[in-house]
């Protein structure tokens, strides 16, 4: 997707070449060039950052690669989440803070249990 000017991450030039070759476009200098510079005939700047071109593509791929969770994860949530809540009061009462250390075991087992991070 090409967007005008956008808040959501885009290709820098080299990216976009690379992708461009991979699909086999035969000139994907002057698609590059177009789509960076705003004009297929004009020197290229490959200084310029994604901020500054013309068009800013968007890759889409990374999102649609990376799932969520597989589906007993998310059957997991419905049940962990409500009860981890429950228990944050607690956890501050007695321990004096929330939530778990990313290198404990419990940790470790809650996050394989629910796809959580």
């Amino acid at each position: 997707m090409i967007y005008r000017r956008g808040w959501v991450p885009v290709l820098y030039r080299y990216e976009l070449e690379k992708k461009l070759k991979e699909q086999g476009f035969e000139n994907w200098k002057e698609i590059s060039r177009f789509l960076c510079d705003g004009d297929s005939d004009t020197y290229a700047d490959h200084d310029l950052q994604p901020s500054q071109f013309a068009y800013q593509v968007v890759d889409n791929t990374k999102w649609m690669g990376a799932r969520d969770a597989k589906f007993w994860q998310r059957l997991n949530r419905l049940w962990f989440v409500p009860l981890y809540l429950l228990t944050i009061p607690f956890q501050w009462l007695i321990r004096g803070r929330t939530g778990f250390s990313t290198t404990s075991k419990i940790a470790a087992l809650f996050s394989r249990i629910t796809g959580l991070e």
